[in-house]
């Protein structure tokens, strides 16, 4: 290619680039409103404890106010046998309690039913179901925390327990001395069998301390609880599905934005889940602090 040729080509990548450039133009996107649907938040699970359920209204995008709470709804939980009425709190409007003794037996399936609420404000009551298995989970027989650094440095919970040989799927958290440390979906690892169905996990890494995040460093003496909750396939799919949205996305191999499954009817937003728990603990010693810090 000779220089005159190259001064053209020069000239004609540049005056592309400024069309280019002059053409750009300030796109406003309208946000536009859409219609009220109730959201439901809430668990049974095998502790003994008073269990909650949350109720909410959807709001607009840029609304920079609490979602509204959902006040006066009658709320029962069904599990087959017998129904258990929830009472809503004195200081916590839209939240709903069991009695304190309340807990859920593994095997038996609860159904969540909300009635006496006007969403649509159309004055007519609704009522909203969801339904839940609570699936059996095995014993722990112990834990133990060891030291890891990689891209991020901190603790990892590892497990020792028996798999049953049917299809499981499981909830892993963390709590340090009785807080829960991981305590929002973002934090909860959820887990099939795939890899060790029917049989025992001989320290299998199940949940993660950083030391980036000060609630999660360890020191001497703390008393560390692995939790594990038996879930259902469904709610283990939701959890997929509700991270995938909260962790960055890769815009060419990712889908597009869609809304995450609920398993209420009449239009609701949510999800009700049932799960059976089991707990194991371990004291953090000095030899496991230390071992890995300089």
């Amino acid at each position: 290619m000779n220089s005159i040729t190259t001064i053209k080509t020069s000239i004609i990548i540049l005056a592309i680039s400024l069309s280019l450039w002059n053409c750009t133009e300030r796109i406003d996107i309208e946000l536009d409103s859409t219609y009220t649907r109730l959201v439901v938040e809430g668990y049974v699970t095998s502790d003994t404890a008073a269990h909650w359920i949350r109720l909410s209204e959807t709001s607009d995008y840029f609304h920079n106010q609490a979602a509204p709470a959902v006040t006066g709804a009658e709320v029962a939980i069904d599990d087959g046998e017998s129904v258990h009425m929830l009472t809503e709190s004195d200081t916590l409007p839209g939240w709903y309690l069991t009695s304190p003794d309340y807990h859920g037996i593994p095997g038996r399936t609860y159904t969540l039913r909300i009635r006496n609420v006007d969403i649509d404000k159309d004055g007519m009551g609704e009522e909203y179901t969801a339904a839940s298995a609570m699936r059996p989970v095995n014993t722990i027989d112990s834990i133990q925390i060891e030291w890891f650094d990689t891209f991020v440095s901190g603790y990892q919970v590892r497990v020792w327990a028996w798999d049953s040989p049917d299809p499981d799927w499981y909830a892993f958290k963390v709590w340090k001395n009785g807080v829960l440390v991981t305590d929002t979906l973002y934090e909860l690892i959820v887990q099939n069998d795939e890899f060790f169905n029917g049989n025992y996990t001989y320290g299998i890494p199940s949940q993660f301390l950083s030391t980036d995040k000060p609630e999660e460093v360890v020191e001497v003496g703390d008393t560390i609880t692995f939790e594990i909750n038996g879930i259902t396939e469904e709610y283990y799919n939701y959890v997929i599905e509700a991270q995938s949205q909260v962790f960055p996305q890769t815009p060419l191999f990712s889908g597009p934005p869609a809304n995450i499954r609920t398993n209420f009817d009449n239009d609701a937003i949510g999800f009700f889940t049932a799960y059976s728990v089991n707990y194991s603990s371990t004291i953090a010693t000095a030899d496991i602090v230390n071992g890995g810090k300089p």
